[in-house]
């Protein structure tokens, strides 16, 4: 699909990802895929949270599940319309499992392979393994990645939350050409991709499993859902700020949050002038709180309060570009995600 125009709300969107990608560190690559029904727009998300994630000081590594495909003989020997010919044949999971996901996991030797199979020329792929940096970012798009083969591999998973009429129009017109025309490509979006997208959103919940969650019918006006765990997990946020208010919390939240009192030392508190009408209006001031670092004996206190991953999410929105969250350690133990300075 073609590229989205990009919109303030799309690049604040992409950059609360790459954010919380990017403060991650589970002492190997992190690898994360970029799930979602055919068409829905993984491709062109994972390429823009490339680019956002390199900037935040991350190497990534840019692939897709299309490199590790089944030859066109397996793929289509259940017929050229089967979707479970799709769902159980297209892809070769046992190899994205042994020559990348686990490579690249706890344990690995870092050396990985981008593809196994040149889908155009559907031919193998035989070069040499490469050797990713221990704190790279692995960056997958493709379909079905949550199956049962390949849903431990991850350490992340960003779900495109689409309907299928939007995808179905998307990727018919997407793959006209490729698929033999219009109505052919209608056709086999109907039977075959989307029939076999059904049956894997059926077994597998892919969407209330994913960390995080991105509704993007209108690429152009994507909206954060979830961040930060599967649906039912909780998450911890340590606020210094407006967050603490009970005016904002129900403006953003829908309620009052139970916190605990805490500190982070080694950081220092300042004043931001923020521009921003939704986020004065919630608030009722111009004039909020900001971290940044500071000296070993400075501190900062504020509230932990326990919120879902949906709370996260607006209260990313909520924050203005000038703060970027990060996971900082706690004076009482465990960490906590936390604003700070750009």
């Amino acid at each position: 699909m073609q590229n989205p125009v990009v919109t303030s709300s799309r690049a604040r969107v992409v950059g609360r990802i790459a954010d919380h990608l990017a403060a991650l560190d589970p002492g190997h690559p992190l690898r994360v895929g970029v799930d979602g029904i055919t068409a829905a727009g993984k491709t062109t998300l994972a390429a823009e949270l490339a680019v956002a994630v390199r900037e935040r000081g991350r190497p990534v590594i840019l692939l897709s599940f299309d490199g590790y495909h089944h030859p066109r003989s397996r793929r289509h020997r259940q017929g050229r319309e089967s979707a479970d010919g799709y769902y159980e044949d297209a892809y070769n999971t046992e190899a994205m499992r042994s020559e990348l996901l686990d490579r690249l996991g706890p344990g690995g030797d870092g050396r990985y392979r981008p593809a196994v199979l040149d889908l155009a020329g559907d031919q193998p792929v035989k070069d040499e393994p490469l050797t990713a940096p221990a704190n790279a970012v692995l960056l997958t798009d493709g379909s079905f990645l949550q199956r049962p083969e390949l849903v431990d591999g991850w350490d992340q998973v960003v779900y495109l939350d689409v309907d299928f009429e939007v995808a179905q129009t998307r990727g018919a017109e997407r793959d006209t050409e490729l698929l033999g025309g219009p109505q052919r490509a209608a056709e086999l979006f109907v039977k075959r991709y989307h029939a076999a997208c059904r049956r894997y959103l059926a077994e597998n919940d892919p969407r209330g499993r994913a960390q995080i969650v991105v509704a993007n019918n209108d690429p152009a006006a994507a909206r954060l859902v979830r961040i930060g765990g599967a649906e039912g997990d909780s998450v911890q946020l340590f606020s210094y700020g407006t967050l603490q208010l009970p005016e904002v919390q129900r403006s953003q939240f829908g309620r009052l949050l139970d916190g605990q009192p805490d500190q982070i030392t080694g950081y220092r508190q300042d004043w931001l002038t923020i521009t921003d009408p939704a986020v004065i209006a919630a608030s009722g001031t111009d004039r909020h709180p900001v971290v940044g670092a500071g000296a070993p004996g400075d501190s900062v206190s504020g509230t932990v309060f326990s919120i879902t991953p949906d709370e996260l999410a607006a209260a990313d929105l909520y924050e203005v570009d000038e703060y970027r969250r990060r996971l900082v350690p706690l004076a009482s133990g465990g960490s906590a995600w936390v604003y700070l300075r750009l």
